[in-house]
Parts: structure tokens; sequence; C-alpha cells
């Protein structure tokens, strides 16, 4: 019986030593975090395999790689509107058909329509109706009009391939582009031209022209 008791006190303080500590260590062992999976790496950048000048031995103009917002904050274009017109296909046979199809004066129209309207926003706050009609109008008229300064200054194709995250090729393409400029002083004064064309009938569309004029201010060149 003594060495039963014996027995037991030892299992006792074998388990007081042992096991509590092995709780107490798991207990105080943070738990691993979760791991990461790591962002895979970008795919290599396209690169312009053909172009219009290849058979030459020439190079690639800078505009081609470059935003019309870019291009306006160049001296070289201080004063002007900047429009890359482009369309992207399979084949160069394909680009070169929309190209030869590609109407200038159309982008010119979209690119006054765009300017205009966003340059009248500020007028839009009251006498919604009226204002959006009396806009449309200058709109139209300076859309349909003839712009001396408007100039195609250049056009370019190239053939691109791009690469997918482990190098190897994906897809090309082809791309057509033209680079349109036109100075902001004839659009502005254009419009001011369809502010004098435009004549309101009622108070509320004398209201709106007002607001109109107002929110115009300098135009494009204040």
């Amino acid at each position: 019986m003594k060495k039963l008791s014996s027995v037991l006190i030892v299992l006792v303080l074998l388990w007081a030593l042992f096991g509590c500590g092995t709780t107490q260590v798991t207990e105080g062992t943070p738990e691993p975090e979760p791991t990461l999976k790591p962002t895979p790496p970008p795919p290599p950048p396209p690169q312009i395999i053909e172009h219009r000048n290849s058979d030459f031995g020439g190079g690639i103009p800078d505009w081609v790689e470059k935003t019309a917002i870019e291009l306006e904050k160049e001296p070289e274009y201080d004063g002007y509107f900047v429009l890359i017109e482009d369309h992207v296909g399979k084949s160069r046979e394909g680009v070169e058909m929309w190209a030869k199809k590609f109407s200038a004066m159309s982008a010119l129209a979209a690119l006054i329509q765009n300017k205009v309207r966003d340059k009248f926003v500020g007028a839009a706050a009251g006498d919604k109706d009226f204002i959006e009609t009396y806009m449309e109008e200058v709109v139209k008229s300076v859309s349909e009009g003839e712009f001396a300064g408007f100039r195609e200054q250049d056009k370019f194709w190239v053939r691109k391939r791009y690469f997918d995250q482990d190098g190897n090729v994906d897809h090309e393409e082809f791309r057509y582009l033209f680079l349109l400029t036109v100075p902001k002083k004839e659009i502005s004064d254009a419009v001011k031209r369809a502010f004098n064309g435009a004549k309101p009938d009622t108070e509320e569309e004398i209201s709106a022209k007002e607001r109109v004029i107002e929110a115009w201010g300098d135009g494009f060149e204040d």
C-alpha cells in the first residue's frame, strides 16, 4: 500500500513538473502566421517589333508612345489641343483600311463637343433644361465650323508584341495612329461667335445664356 502511494505521489509530481510546463509552453507559443502566396511578377512590357519606318531604317516618333495630355504639356504644343486617334487590329491590312476611311474632321468635331461641354459643366446648376438646350446649339454650331489652324501633324503604324507573366509571347497587334492639333484660340473664338448667333427668346433662355457665358469666361485661354 505504501509502495502504491509512493508511486502515485511520484506520478503527480512528474505531471506537475512536466505536464504543466508543457501546457504553459504550448499556450505561450504564438500561432504561426498564415503563409502568403508571393505576388506574381508583372509581364514584361510590350515591344514594338515593326513599324512604318522599319523598311527605311528610321525610328519611331516620340509622340507615338505618349498621350495627348502629355503632349499638350510640351512647349511645342502650347496653345493647342492635341488629339490622338488610333485603331487596333490583328493585321496591317486591317488597320490601313481603317486609316483610309478615317475622317479627321469627324474626330475634330467630337473633340470640340467634349471640350466645350466640359467647359460648360459649371453652368448647369440651375435652369438645367434651358442651359443644356442652349449649350447644345453652341456646340453644334462650333463643331460644324472650319478651323484654319487644324492640322494632321503625322500618322504612323506599329506592330506590338505582348508577353505573359512567364515572358512567353501572348499575342501581337497592329495599331494605326493619327496626330491632330487645333489652336485653342480658334475654338474659343468660334464659341464666342456662336454666343452672338444664338438669340434667346424668353427670360429663362436669357438667364441660361448669361450663365453659360459666365461659365465660359475667357474660354480655353483663361
